[in-house]
């Protein structure tokens, strides 16, 4: 690798571990490419995760209703995402292998047919209000994420509805989250914003700031100030931040959960 691109890389990577806490207690679910870390001895039957953004691969969502017993409910308005879901519930019932990849190379769902009814799919995104939207497509080919903010500058959208966090938790009788998944193109910014000005009570979010991703040369150094402004106002609300890739996917635990988390270690 030439020096200086490498000397870049380095700094983004030191850059992207900045205020994160060290905390051991926490383990990997999902695929390569769409799991997270979250805390080994928090969740329970009795947590709500909400896991908006499921695409092609609802890995981490599955492990949260297979490992924790977990109450899972998955949000995404695409057809082709619901098309998955269905897929997987099908598989599933005749006790047939499942991939979350079209190769059928990568990830394969273990989860079992018990395990599944506590995953429900809601077809609905998530956004600071309720409507319809555009979902932009994406400029990549076979890559399964329409973006509300148009994150890859392109011109064929598909209409869909969104409503707030608020508002879904109301319809559903949930007063408190004890886990958040965003991976929603370029939406986490609002939603997050949407998050914190309603109060909404979310003890563990993951995010994946997925501009970072699609931004080269000096823009991706722009989409790293909005990630790091984002990531400071959920710091100045009480959340911790205890991982972090170098491509910012990450984990943030609310202080007075991470303390309790804490004590027990």
């Amino acid at each position: 690798m030439n020096p200086l691109k490498a000397l870049v890389k380095s700094a983004l990577a030191s850059r992207a571990q900045r205020q994160v806490i060290p905390f051991k207690d926490l383990i990997y679910l999902g695929s390569v490419n769409h799991g997270y870390h979250v805390p080994a001895s928090y969740l329970t039957s009795a947590s709500v995760c909400y896991c908006v953004g499921a695409g092609t691969d609802i890995s981490l969502d599955t492990e949260l209703a297979s490992k924790f017993n977990s109450q899972v409910f998955v949000f995404d308005p695409m057809p082709y995402a619901l098309a998955h879901f269905t897929d997987l519930v099908k598989s599933v019932e005749a006790g047939k292998k499942f991939y979350a990849d079209r190769d059928k190379t990568g990830y394969a769902y273990t989860i079992s047919s018990e395990a599944l009814t506590d995953v429900k799919y809601c077809g609905t995104g998530v956004w600071n209000e309720k409507k319809k939207v555009k979902f932009y497509v994406p400029a990549r080919d076979n890559y399964a994420g329409h973006s509300i903010t148009n994150l890859q500058k392109t011109e064929e959208y598909i209409e869909a509805p969104v409503d707030t966090l608020v508002n879904i938790m109301r319809e559903l009788g949930h007063s408190q989250l004890d886990l958040l998944k965003l991976e929603i193109e370029g939406s986490e910014y609002t939603v997050i914003e949407d998050v914190l000005v309603n109060k909404v009570d979310v003890k563990i979010i993951l995010v994946e700031f997925d501009e970072f991703h699609h931004r080269g040369g000096f823009a991706r150094f722009l989409a790293i100030r909005n990630i790091e402004k984002s990531s400071q106002k959920l710091l100045k609300e009480g959340y911790k931040l205890v991982h972090s890739l170098n491509f910012y996917k990450r984990t943030f635990i609310r202080e007075d959960i991470l303390n309790e988390l804490v004590g027990r270690c």
